[in-house]
């Protein structure tokens, strides 16, 4: 396994930067996940730690050695495609072993590598099977294991999940997440799915428009979002962003907007960061999860940080463990995440708590946390 540092890498195709210095290092047997939308440069950054793509400026470094002119075979690094590119004309146990019958590996050593990987990933009754007769979920685990059979020092997964249905999705990703805690492997992993993120991950990149947003954690980057872009993309449903002035009465800092009858809603703070004193009298973005909001009813008593309302329930999502309850803030449509007794209905004054323990506040001109 290996240590991997991503040295200020730009990339451009023509006049088009689509890579924007980037830098992220991560430490032998990590778990690093590139997330974001379509187009933000995920899967070319991936492609040039692999060697499959060129870079315009920068470093790629792997275990304290540069390979920017490193051959990809040289590299030992092993890559997982969405499209799993097996050979149709091949056995499983063909395809897994192909590239080690290419470099002329003794058959014994093949053989106890082969017998190692399908016994890891539990396909050895499907070796003498061809592609075609495999489902989508069996192909991925003969794809990984034509990866895991090199033993290699990097392994990267090309959003590998993406042509599966939901169901084999979720199975997949827990299937993945075991390997690794097996292996010890370190792992670059690229996705849209922030859900497959959040799961999977040690450290996130979460990226846009060829720059890296936020380089943190999974808990870190769902409690302390960099920006409303973070915010907003990762957690499903996503965190709440609600447009406020923050206030002072008589020392306490207080946001202010309006509800959806018109009315001003109020809502003290619970130990303010220091910081945002400088912030009194301006509009800010307050942020809020889905599940920092609750039934007034239910609250605890003894949660100083938790204020209450009332406003109008629009609409009602029963999901089996919760209820997402919606309704409106300031022009904004809020998600809440009820417990699924709730008896939330549209139409409804619904009264809520809130929990302002859990509040993140951004700029609200460059969106950025306070």
């Amino acid at each position: 396994m290996a240590s991997l540092e991503i040295r200020n890498v730009v990339k451009r195709f023509g006049a088009v930067e689509v890579l924007k210095n980037i830098n992220i290092d991560i430490q032998d047997g990590e778990f690093l996940v590139l997330v974001g939308p379509s187009g933000c440069g995920k899967s070319t950054l991936l492609n040039i730690v692999a060697g499959l793509e060129s870079m315009t400026e920068g470093q790629i470094i792997i275990d304290e050695k540069a390979v920017n002119d490193v051959h990809p075979k040289d590299r030992d690094i092993a890559m997982v495609f969405q499209s799993y590119a097996l050979y149709p004309n091949m056995t499983v146990r063909g395809n897994i072993t192909f590239g080690m019958r290419v470099r002329k590996i003794p058959a014994d050593q093949i053989e106890s590598a082969l017998n190692r990987v399908a016994d890891l990933l539990q396909i050895t009754p499907l070796l003498d099977r061809k592609p075609g007769q495999l489902s989508g979920g069996q192909r991925q685990r003969v794809a990984m294991g034509r990866a895991l059979v090199r033993d290699p020092k990097i392994f990267l997964f090309d959003e590998p999940l993406s042509n599966l249905d939901a169901k084999l999705r979720v199975e997949m990703r827990t299937e993945i997440k075991k390997l690794h805690h097996r292996l010890g492997s370190t792992i670059v992993y690229v996705t849209h799915d922030q859900i497959e993120a959040m799961t999977l991950a040690t450290r996130i990149a979460v990226m846009k428009d060829g720059v890296v947003q936020q380089f943190d954690t999974p808990q870190a980057i769902y409690d302390q979002p960099a920006n409303t872009f973070v915010a907003g993309f990762m957690g499903s449903p996503a965190m709440n962003l609600i447009s406020a002035t923050l206030v002072d009465e008589n020392g306490a800092l207080h946001v202010e907007t309006n509800s959806n009858k018109g009315e001003t809603l109020k809502l003290k703070l619970h130990h303010p960061q220091q910081s945002l004193r400088g912030h009194v009298g301006e509009n800010l973005i307050i942020g809020l999860r889905p599940e920092a909001f609750g039934d007034q009813e239910l609250a605890s008593g003894d949660n100083p940080a938790v204020r209450h309302f009332t406003c109008l329930v629009d609409v009602t999502e029963p999901t089996g463990p919760d209820t997402l309850t919606m309704f409106n803030i300031a022009g904004i449509e809020v998600t809440a995440r009820m417990h699924s007794g709730s008896d939330m209905r549209p139409g409804i004054q619904g009264r809520f708590s809130v929990d302002m323990a859990r509040a993140v506040f951004f700029d609200a001109d460059s969106g950025n946390r306070i």
